[in-house]
């Protein structure tokens, strides 16, 4: 009889325990939601009603499935294993101060870095090397007795009142509405990533522990999706999870300059550092010789559309995706356009990467695209070029931009060696550099140099027997590490080992030929590469969608991806092994690239 008597009791006060636990749960959904709705204030608000209803419906469905999953998988079983009620609620409350207050840093973090916590992040938050930033997180903690002692209240109200409790019935209803919220969340965001509507994909980060669903494979085989358009759209648009970009910050005023200067820059795909030889290239060599020759640059990515985001805005690669969806030019540009320079645009690969007619000239007549499988012609741009220079107007300062390629069109020979594709490779930087010669040659002839700034580099070097798909996440020194060359009256030459980057450039021509007022943080992410007063970098960052790569002078490379993955490879990129995380430099580059997003 004892036994019964006891098993009876045991049963007894686990079904309480359990259905004081789903009241517990609903309290807690009410105060994620509550604390989660600070989101909506840090978010770029979406512009449509089918973007703003999904964001309501996501937090409901999203906090409410988070914190009932956290009690089935922590208190449910508690109440199993500690018998005595008061501390399974007394655990309870604690558990659930610690998750409500973590949600609540949670929320500032991603203010601060649009980023949400995770190992690596904490790391940052309490790293005793930034004693200042430590004690600005501590006050986040400070609600934490409160909320305590609301937990408290609620606990003890909640189990005396739980025969009257027991008796609601709307808690049901109220149940499956939320479990539905939580499936429509995943639908519509399945539906929304399939035919990239962006007002709501944008809001996939939005709270932490987000996972939506995606069906784009079961639409594909169910013939509902086109890949290859799928595929199309997200290159020319970017991917459909992109924040809105603040660019520039300001409004830009100038001094007004009377003799206007021209710029000619030309970008080289495939264009390593080390091609720079009076043995590989000696016409491109004798111009570095007498211009001013930046010997430690690195592109901003290993892609085309990376390295002229980099190049023309001054922003680094992670806002690609966001300068493809919202069409948006380069203040570079735009200031050119306004002072009335004639415009001459020429590639060798017909301005493929997409963010020449998506972004940066999309308010201009491009010839058309041609079909995939054309070939590269480095010769007939250059050609085009020479048309064009000898034609323009000697009375408007002028704009040129010429776009070649020697990496896509060695990569095309599908060489079997590396010894073969070495000895192509350098075939075409021999056809390249006979073809810099001729430009120069008629820049001389019309002495277009005395007002005229010249930048020859790369848009991002040259790995041999690589496939695209491995060159993604590759970041090896031939890779990033590009020439910089500029010749410009003001500048003196020789070489310059500073580390210096792509969005170094943008800020230099905006201030040296263009006379900005503004500072450099309402419109661009880099320094002057012309200005020698400055304390020279401590990093350079090269990065995609998926890594931030984070280069110091030396060499050293720290790898970080978004889901807070680390590696440090040396000079020679190969990988060491690292305990401790540079958590200073990775503060840094967080704080930076969430410095153009709109909020």
């Amino acid at each position: 009889m004892f036994w019964i008597k006891n098993g009876r009791q045991y049963r007894e006060q686990t079904s309480q325990k359990i259905s004081w636990g789903h009241w517990f749960a609903f309290f807690n959904i009410l105060w994620a939601v509550a604390i989660g709705s600070r989101y909506a204030f840090l978010i770029d608000w979406p512009h449509t009603f089918l973007g703003r209803l999904y964001f309501f419906i996501s937090i409901l469905g999203h906090f409410s499935f988070i914190a009932f999953g956290a009690y089935l998988l922590v208190l449910f079983p508690l109440s199993f294993i500690i018998k005595n009620e008061r501390t399974f609620r007394g655990v309870s409350v604690i558990i659930a101060t610690i998750a409500t207050t973590l949600l609540l840093v949670d929320t500032e973090v991603f203010s601060r870095f649009n980023l949400h916590l995770s190992s690596v992040v904490w790391n940052l938050l309490v790293n005793p090397e930034n004693g200042e930033l430590s004690r600005d997180w501590q006050i986040f903690f400070t609600p934490m007795p409160l909320m305590l002692l609301a937990q408290m209240l609620f606990s003890r109200w909640a189990w005396y009142k739980l025969r009257s409790l027991e008796r609601q019935k709307w808690i049901r209803g109220v149940g499956v509405l939320l479990t539905g919220l939580f499936i429509t969340t995943h639908l519509i965001y399945a539906w929304a990533d399939a035919y990239l509507y962006r007002p709501i994909t944008m809001q996939k980060s939005n709270f932490p522990l987000s996972y939506p669903m995606t069906a784009r494979t079961f639409l594909e085989k169910h013939g509902l999706l086109d890949k290859q358009q799928y595929e199309t759209t997200l290159d020319q648009e970017g991917r459909p999870d992109t924040p809105m970009i603040h660019y520039p910050k300001q409004a830009l005023s100038y001094e007004p300059v009377e003799n206007k200067p021209n710029l000619f820059i030309i970008t080289v795909s495939g264009l390593r550092q080390d091609a720079v030889q009076k043995e590989k290239m000696p016409a491109l060599t004798e111009f570095a010789e007498k211009a001013t020759q930046f010997t430690h640059h690195y592109t901003t990515g290993s892609s085309n559309n990376a390295a002229i985001t980099g190049l023309f805005y001054g922003l680094n690669a992670n806002y690609t995706d966001s300068l493809l969806n919202h069409k948006q030019t380069s203040v570079l540009i735009e200031k050119m356009q306004q002072d009335g320079y004639q415009f001459g645009l020429f590639s060798a690969t017909n301005f493929k990467p997409s963010i020449f007619r998506q972004a940066l000239f999309h308010q201009m007549k491009l010839p058309k695209l041609k079909a995939k499988n054309s070939q590269i012609d480095n010769q007939s741009a250059v050609k085009n070029w020479q048309v064009w220079f000898k034609q323009k107007s000697a009375d408007q300062p002028w704009f040129s931009y010429l776009n070649l390629d020697v990496g896509e069109l060695t990569r095309q020979q599908h060489l079997p060696t590396e010894a073969q594709e070495q000895a192509f490779y350098q075939a075409q930087l021999t056809q390249l550099d006979h073809q810099i010669s001729l430009i120069l040659a008629d820049l001389n002839a019309q002495q277009a140099l005395e007002n005229t700034a010249v930048i020859i580099t790369g848009e991002q070097g040259y790995s041999f027997q690589k496939t695209e798909e491995a060159l993604l996440n590759y970041f090896a020194p031939e890779e990033i590490h590009v020439p910089m060359i500029v010749a410009w009256k003001e500048l003196n030459t020789g070489e310059e080992d500073k580390l210096t980057s792509h969005i170094d450039v943008v800020p230099a021509l905006m201030y040296n030929l263009f006379w900005v007022k503004n500072s450099n943080a309402d419109y661009t992410q880099g320094h002057n590469l012309f200005d020698h007063t400055q304390s020279p970098r401590e990093w350079a960052l090269v990065s995609n969608y998926r890594w931030n790569v984070i280069i110091t002078p030396n060499g050293t490379q720290y790898h970080i991806d978004n889901k807070g993955n680390y590696q440090k490879y040396d000079r020679t990129y190969q990988p060491e092994s690292s305990n401790r995380p540079p958590l200073g430099l990775f503060l840094d580059v967080y704080q930076q690239n969430s410095s153009f997003m709109e909020k």
